[in-house]
């Protein structure tokens, strides 16, 4: 007969199209002559797959049914049962090791409660034999060349549901290194080659210091031109004296010479873009080092997810490759937003066309446009980084912005336009010099109520000893001050008063400034790649200084790092470091670097300042609260013939009216204007109280430090890691000023740098490069002082 039809059930282990091909393959196939004998071969087989993943209980029943026209259809019905749990493993043999350093080295054993989540006691044949080549490989880099495993037997609980595992192994004897020699064709080489070797006489043998030698021996001559060179270290055994003889036998092929460099997967990068950052050139003798040097610098550039290369002979040739890259465009890029959470729950969204490849060019391109509670501006960007064939790169920023002072920073605001041009020259593979020159013009508003640390408040006028108490039902900045209040000067504390001899910023340097800048910058950068790296490093020192011209005199250095250490050799647990350092400083006619330049620190802040679990711009330096009275012109309140100030019954202050200080009539209830006694209408100040705000805003600082230490770890259940970045991370740092006025000094709101006032928080974060930009999470808990404003989650797009 022949087979008509072939259905499974009740697998989902293994695929239901990977049966019916393994069946196919025995020649059980729809179509085909139907054979008893080869089914229930694949009914064994089946059975035997299972039981290599551990699923002893596995069962398979074959159902075999007639039809008519000599046709029949079989029906496989799968009960895979459930995965074996490992109950215990046993070493037998061991004596230069303990079992339980020997059974540290296994992926799979026995789970202890804490890993309630791994499958470390599933047992599989495929995993377990892995772990056994491990053992081998421990024993073979400690000098036992003759260990051998024995057997392995296995015992099944009748239930089929645990496994016992005995390894019988045999050790034998601890061998040295007696010598060590090359042999074969050198090709002129010998000194290099011995620098490669890392078995010397003496140390104990050690099997994977043989490969590692080899596998430098490989890359040697790989550099040389040899893309197929092979290098075979090869142990000559003695027994009488327990010593290995070690030889490396050279075969290094013929020269190779690269054909052509080809690149795929670039669907939206021109080739050029890519061909640029090639180390390795056509016709050029096959250097190994400068084709995986291309390949980093591939994966620097930040527009690739992955960057793989190939190399493949060219056919009818003997010393012709070609070299493949092969690469997988990043997903965002072209248009992007930035959104988040500000200081009291505030959303703030920022839009930018920003293309770092731009139409595929590999420039620069971006127009952003920021809209906020706290600033909106424009920014024209432009970055050409081939300006020039040698790799110097051009660039030209425009830009005009208004900025009211965000979040927990003290009250200000700045209108700014300018911009500046760029030159970056590379000094070598991993090293850039920059330079920017830029003009800056700025206008200064204190806004109102604004600290005195930015202008002083006004000083109260010479035989004045009340001020204005106020009133309930009035805003002190806009409200008329109606039904008010006197109280006596004598009742408040000195920090609430104006020291005279204390201007502030605007006072003494004025609120308009035209500023010339020249920025040089050094980057110094190792990481593998340009998104979510998981190796090497990144140092970045940038000095800007104000040129002679300026209105403002100061300079600013920053200095920052990534460094990222792999723990295992897939990358995926890793340790990181991040430093921000910065420190301001006036010189010339300033004595200090313009407030509004401060540096800031706390939440996500872009840039640096970054200590989670915090807010935003919390951290730092506090300005010290402005005091008001009669801000917006001279007054002159009535006094009796003894200099008092007059007051009528309720304790309001009498004025004289019709010298200029603005008033406002009182209304009643109906909003008519109310009258006096004389049938004039009667009016209050339309004047400022005292601001005796004691919730002191940041004021930011010159001196920032910041530290970032985390442990990446592989999201579970997540295919491509190279998308998302997960870490346990802990925040250190804050903001100091060398610039604090007696007044935040008295109110103890200001320090110069002291250790004693670092910040900390630790937590958990989440990156994921998502079409819109980096898409980053925290959740944090800060260990701060009382009165620290905290926050304890929060999340942006746009920035990591």
């Amino acid at each position: 007969p022949s087979v008509a039809e072939i259905t499974v059930e009740g697998n989902s282990v293994l695929e239901t199209e990977d049966i019916i091909d393994n069946m196919a393959s025995a020649d059980i196939a729809e179509g085909q002559i139907f054979t008893r004998a080869a089914l229930e071969a694949i009914q064994q087989g089946i059975q035997e797959v299972y039981s290599s993943r551990g699923r002893y209980g596995a069962s398979v029943e074959v159902t075999v049914d007639e039809l008519p026209r000599n046709r029949v259809s079989i029906s496989l019905d799968i009960n895979e049962g459930e995965e074996s749990r490992i109950r215990h493993i046993n070493v037998v043999g061991n004596e230069a090791f303990e079992e339980e350093q020997l059974l540290d080295l296994f992926e799979l054993g026995t789970k202890p409660w804490y890993m309630f989540l791994s499958r470390k006691d599933r047992y599989s044949r495929e995993q377990f034999s892995g772990d056994l080549e491990r053992l081998e490989s421990f024993y073979l880099d400690n000098g036992y060349v003759e260990f051998s495993v024995d057997s392995t037997p296995i015992s099944i609980t009748p239930d089929r549901k645990e496994v016992y595992i005995t390894i019988n192994v045999n050790e034998g004897d601890q061998y040295t290194v007696s010598n060590v020699d090359l042999a074969g064709d050198l090709v002129d080489a010998e000194a290099l080659l011995r620098a490669a070797i890392f078995v010397q006489p003496g140390q104990i043998y050690s099997q994977g210091l043989v490969t590692g030698t080899e596998e430098i021996m490989v890359q040697f001559l790989g550099n040389l031109g040899y893309a197929f060179a092979e290098a075979t270290g090869v142990p000559e055994v003695n027994d009488e004296d327990e010593t290995v003889e070690v030889t490396f036998f050279i075969e290094p092929g013929n020269r190779t010479y690269v054909n052509r460099i080809n690149f795929s997967g670039n669907l939206s990068t021109a080739d050029d873009v890519l061909r640029r950052e090639m180390r390795q050139l056509e016709s050029a003798p096959a250097s190994s080092i400068q084709i995986e040097q291309s390949k980093v610098r591939l994966e620097r550039l930040g527009y690739f997810e992955t960057v793989e290369v190939e190399t493949d002979e060219v056919p009818g040739t003997e010393d012709q490759i070609d070299v493949n890259y092969d690469v997988v465009e990043q997903n965002f890029g072209a248009v992007s937003f930035q959104v988040g959470t500000g200081g009291g729950g505030n959303f703030f969204l920022s839009s930018n066309l920003q293309a770092q490849n731009f139409l595929g060019t590999g420039r620069t391109v971006g127009i952003g446009v920021n809209r906020s509670r706290f600033q909106q501006g424009l920014n024209f960007q432009y970055v050409d980084p081939f300006f020039t064939p040698d790799g110097v790169s051009r660039g030209f920023n425009l830009f005009a912005r208004e900025i009211d002072s965000p979040f927990n920073v003290s009250n200000f605001n700045t209108t700014s336009f300018g911009g500046s041009v760029s030159f970056s020259y590379p000094l070598s593979e991993i090293e850039v010099l920059g330079f920017d020159l830029g003009y800056t013009h700025t206008e200064l508003g204190t806004g109102t109520g604004s600290v005195q640390e930015i202008i002083s408040s006004p000083k109260l006028f010479d035989g004045i000893n009340q001020y204005v108490i106020e009133p309930a039902n009035a805003n002190p900045f806009n409200a008329p001050v109606r039904d008010a209040l006197l109280g006596d000067v004598a009742n408040l504390r000195p920090d609430q008063l104006r020291a005279p001899t204390d201007p502030g910023f605007v006072d003494r340097f004025g609120d308009t400034f035209d500023n010339f800048s020249l920025t040089g910058r050094w980057f110094r950068n190792t990481l593998n790649r340009g998104q979510l790296a998981t190796d090497g490093s990144l140092h970045n020192i940038g000095i800007e200084i104000t040129m002679p011209g300026s209105d403002l005199e100061y300079a600013r250095i920053n200095y920052s790092n990534q460094i990222y250490w792999p723990i295992n050799s897939r990358r995926t647990w890793v340790v990181g470091l991040q430093t921000n350092l910065g420190y301001g400083i006036g010189y010339g006619d300033n004595s200090e670097m313009p407030f509004f330049n401060n540096f800031f620190a706390g939440g996500l802040i872009q840039g640096g300042g970054r200590v989670r679990g915090f807010e935003e711009n919390s951290l730092g330096p506090q300005s010290t609260a402005g005091a008001r009275y009669l801000t917006e012109g001279p007054i002159s309140l009535l006094r009796d013939e003894e200099g008092n100030i007059i007051t009528d019954i309720a304790g309001n202050a009498a004025f004289a009216g019709d010298i200029g200080y603005q008033t406002e009539a009182l209304l009643d209830a109906n909003g008519n204007v109310i009258l006096d006694a004389n049938g004039n209408p009667e009016v209050a100040l339309a004047v400022q109280n005292f601001f005796l705000d004691e919730d002191f805003d940041s004021f930011g600082g010159n001196i920032l430090t910041t530290v970032t230490l985390e442990l990446i770890f592989p999201l579970p259940f997540v295919p491509n890691q190279n998308q998302v970045r997960s870490s346990f991370f802990i925040d250190a740092g804050n903001v100091f000023s060398s610039n604090c006025t007696e007044r935040q000094r008295l109110l103890k709101n200001c320090t110069n740098f002291d250790l004693g006032e670092i910040r900390y928080s630790a937590g958990v974060a989440i990156t994921y490069l998502s079409p819109f930009g980096p898409l980053t999470f925290y959740l944090a808990a800060p260990f701060g002082k009382e009165g620290d404003d905290t926050k304890s989650f929060d999340f942006t797009v746009g920035v990591f």
